[in-house]
């Protein structure tokens, strides 16, 4: 029979690699499909950009009720906490999870909406220039928002 800690364990693990392969087909595979050729946005939509970013924020609500469940009682005294390695690593992986969450919120809120709104309307059509610079901003954020799960994946397998 599974524990409720196995069962928050599996599910927070399932949640961080499906936000992070998110992140890693947007920038492997979407983002050089798009790549400003004036693909209409229509098509932008149906290739994920909305999918991603509501499975990214489910991520993070389940990694978020699943990590807080996995450190209750686990520390009782934040000092504790702070003179372990564990939790000194545990602070910097919750650290980067923020920032995560911070980056994921502008890529989303600001521009996965803009980007398909300001895309070129008809293939062939050149991009303006402000369309070619949020497109930069957005995959500039969805790489340090990759590199930065890629360090808290690292962390993971130092801690366990």
């Amino acid at each position: 029979m599974l524990t409720l800690t196995q069962l928050a364990r599996f599910f927070h693990d399932l949640a961080f690699t499906t936000w992070i392969g998110s992140m890693i087909f947007m920038m492997l595979v979407l983002t050089p499909a798009v790549g400003g050729k004036g693909i209409p946005p229509q098509f932008l939509r149906l290739m994920g950009i909305e999918r991603f970013k509501n499975w990214a924020w489910a991520s993070i609500v389940i990694l978020t009720v699943t990590g807080t469940y996995r450190l209750y009682g686990r520390f009782y005294l934040f000092d504790l906490f702070v003179m372990t390695s564990y939790g000194k690593l545990m602070l910097l992986k919750i650290s980067l999870f923020l920032m995560m969450v911070l980056l994921t919120a502008i890529v989303s809120f600001n521009y996965a909406k803009r980007i398909p709104a300001e895309a070129p309307q008809k293939p062939g059509e050149q991009p303006t220039p402000g369309f070619l610079r949020m497109q930069r901003r957005f995959i500039s954020f969805s790489t340090i928002n990759l590199a930065l799960g890629i360090i808290i994946l690292f962390i993971m397998a130092i801690i366990r």
